[in-house]
């Protein structure tokens, strides 16, 4: 099925979010986000001019746009942006507690269960 640019936006957003809720982006993390990026055909320009937008909010409005543009997107699109974001956590090896806020505050609100999310993780491994 062909990503919408909702989902592409969401995950964006979702992605950028996660990795720097710890601190500096490193090359584990930067490696999963190309291949994120590869496996769903994020096109550059909606890569860059998503980065273009970074410059002018904060983090809690990237959250509400990133839950907000979520919202729009299927079940399965939102289960499948937090199967990345699981992904992308895992790759730094150091899960964060503000890693974990985020993400479970991002899931209550996306009405999305972590049980659900795990199991579609292990079946895409």
């Amino acid at each position: 099925m062909k990503s919408t640019i909702k989902f592409e936006l969401a995950l964006l957003h979702m992605i950028h979010l996660l990795v720097h809720a710890d601190g500096p982006v490193d090359d584990r993390e930067r490696n999963v986000i190309q291949l994120i990026r590869k496996e769903e055909k994020i096109p550059d320009a909606v890569y860059r001019t998503f980065e273009i937008s970074l410059t002018m909010v904060n983090e809690k409005v990237l959250y509400n746009r990133a839950i907000a543009l979520l919202c729009q997107c299927s079940e399965e699109d939102r289960i499948k942006v937090f199967v990345h974001l699981y992904r992308l956590a895992k790759a730094d090896d150091d899960l964060s507690m503000k890693e974990v806020r985020m993400l479970f505050y991002a899931l209550h609100d996306t009405k999305i269960n972590f049980d659900d999310v795990v199991r579609f993780a292990r079946m895409a491994s």
